[in-house]
């Protein structure tokens, strides 16, 4: 076990929600699917698509907002674990600095 992990009691209900979450957003993007299946014609650019149902730009544009968030949530989290590193190292230096003063000896000077 790591360092610094936490132990908590009760953290196997945590998959539960995950899973209800999961299927609760599957039941709403069929829902969705299902009740928008009017075949539309995408124009952007000048380039023309062949008649798709209304939910496929839809789960495009959510798939690709997701990807980018993802993206950036990836580059945000390696700075900071890189922070982390470094912070860690520099407690570890100033914690030995600190040990090596407690152990200089006190000298009086009378």
């Amino acid at each position: 076990m790591p360092r610094y992990a936490l132990h908590l009691p009760g953290l196997q209900s945590v998959n539960w929600i995950n899973v209800l979450v999961v299927f609760v957003l599957t039941s709403f993007a069929t829902m969705f699917a299902l009740a928008n299946l009017t075949p539309v014609q995408l124009h952007f650019l000048g380039v023309s698509s062949a008649a798709i149902p209304v939910y496929i730009p839809v789960f495009i544009a959510f798939i690709l907002g997701f990807s980018g968030g993802v993206l950036a949530l990836t580059f945000s989290r390696r700075k900071h674990k890189l922070e982390i590193a470094w912070l860690r190292q520099e407690h570890e230096r100033l914690q030995r600095e600190v040990d090596n003063l407690r152990n200089i000896p006190l000298q009086d000077d009378v």
